[in-house]
């Protein structure tokens, strides 16, 4: 319970806030102020994470080198001043057979809904141009 307890908070989402901890007589108690009657009060920091939802910070050491009109923070450069070599990126697999029937079916899905929204019924709907256009760059994978 306690490590539940524990994993709960340390899985939150980065807070600029402390929290304190107080295990006395077998029982753990949570604060986000300083325990001042418990004598064995610690502080407990949670390792540094990206918040669901955001993405993990570029790292300019990474990925292919920088094309010289790039306006933003420049690509790490060896002693040398040469840019790092691009990583070479591996081949994904053939594609399976459920692999291909999940993007037939998908690509069938696709035409029936942009049928739909071609139609009479369709035409009534809020943001249908909106959801025509992303059916369409999605169907641009079928053909």
């Amino acid at each position: 319970m306690k490590l539940l307890v524990l994993a709960l908070l340390l899985a939150l989402p980065d807070a600029h806030a402390q929290i304190y901890k107080c295990t006395e007589g077998g029982k753990t108690r949570f604060s986000d102020k300083p325990i001042t009657d418990c004598k064995s009060a610690t502080t407990v920091t949670a390792p540094p994470s990206s918040a669901p939802g955001k993405a993990p910070a570029p790292s300019a050491a990474k990925g292919p080198p920088l094309p010289p009109n790039f306006k933003g923070q420049a690509a790490k450069k060896d002693k040398k001043g040469a840019r790092p070599a691009p990583q070479q990126t591996a081949k994904a697999p053939p594609p399976t057979e459920h692999d291909k029937k999940y993007a037939k079916a998908q690509c069938r899905e696709l035409r029936e809904e942009e049928t739909w929204l071609l139609s009479a019924r369709g035409a009534k709907l809020e943001n249908r141009d909106a959801r025509l256009g992303q059916v369409r760059q999605a169907l641009a994978s079928c053909r």
